[in-house]
């Protein structure tokens, strides 16, 4: 079953924003690296075929419940982890989302402002002629 849900608050940035299933993948791919394991042998003590767990690691295919505990079990890691980024990653993230968001925000007014002004004039010539 593959899974589209976006990750939340990353709705208009710059990057496209990233399914759930392609960022758990690339944090299983990452984790199952960081224990020397390739993906034979993952795939073995998970009890899956390889194919299936390159499918789950590409973000093709989301992994199930159980599937999920089997792999935060066997790579130590808390399931958590493997559905987010570290802190810091967090942290950047949430500082480029706010720059971006507040450079929307001042863009808008910039505009608002530019459209106000000239209704504004376009009021005032009209006055001008009627007087």
């Amino acid at each position: 079953m593959q899974e589209n849900t976006e990750i939340p608050g990353t709705e208009n940035t710059e990057k496209s924003t990233e399914p759930i299933s392609k960022l758990f993948g690339g944090n299983v791919k990452k984790y199952r690296k960081m224990a020397g394991l390739t993906q034979e042998q993952l795939s073995e003590k998970l009890g899956i075929s390889q194919k299936h767990l390159s499918i789950i690691e590409t973000g093709t295919q989301f992994a199930s419940a159980t599937l999920i505990g089997k792999i935060s079990k066997t790579l130590r890691v808390a399931p958590g982890d493997l559905f987010g980024g570290s802190s810091d990653e967090l942290k950047k993230e949430i500082t480029k989302t706010r720059e971006i968001l507040m450079s929307m925000f001042v863009n808008e007014l910039t505009r608002k402002n530019a459209i106000l002004s000239s209704e504004l004039s376009e009021i005032r010539e009209i006055l001008k002629e009627k007087l």
